[in-house]
């Protein structure tokens, strides 16, 4: 007469075959939707320092020129003394940029000591190889 298996042996033969299925249907691939490719901007950067930036087609803007000043006109939308910059919606930089809103980096932070959000201002920027820098920054009325 046979006699049946222990029932530790059946409880552990059981677990294994449930983890086997278990495991098996966790390896199964699911399709995955396929996202579009996102174009990779185009960065004005040169790796000459003897050269200006390589400049982007269809850019309505000329290459700016390293360490030149730029006038600009603008109003204060941001103060951030601590890490010492400034956001501005700023009018054309003629030769630099068009109208937008930007973050500018000061070069020192006590020119931030006498402006305030609202504010409009007259500045100048400086195209580095690091970005670029407001060197000079003066209020010229206060705003609404």
């Amino acid at each position: 007469m046979m006699s049946l298996p222990d029932p530790t042996f059946q409880c552990v033969a059981l677990l294994l075959l449930i983890l086997s299925g278990v495991s098996s249907s966790a390896c199964r691939q699911t399709p995955r939707a396929e996202k579009p490719a996102a174009p990779t901007p185009q960065v004005a950067v040169s790796r000459n320092s003897a050269e200006s930036p390589t400049p982007i087609p269809n850019n309505p803007m000329p290459s700016p020129e390293f360490d030149k000043p730029y006038p600009g006109t603008g109003t204060i939308l941001i103060i951030n003394r601590k890490e010492g910059w400034v956001e501005i919606k700023h009018e054309e930089i003629k030769g630099l940029m068009p109208a937008m809103e930007m973050e500018f980096w000061v070069k020192r932070r006590s020119l931030l000591d006498k402006i305030s959000v609202g504010d409009h201002v007259d500045f100048t920027v400086v195209e580095t190889r690091k970005g670029e820098y407001i060197t000079q920054l003066k209020k010229t009325s206060t705003g609404p």
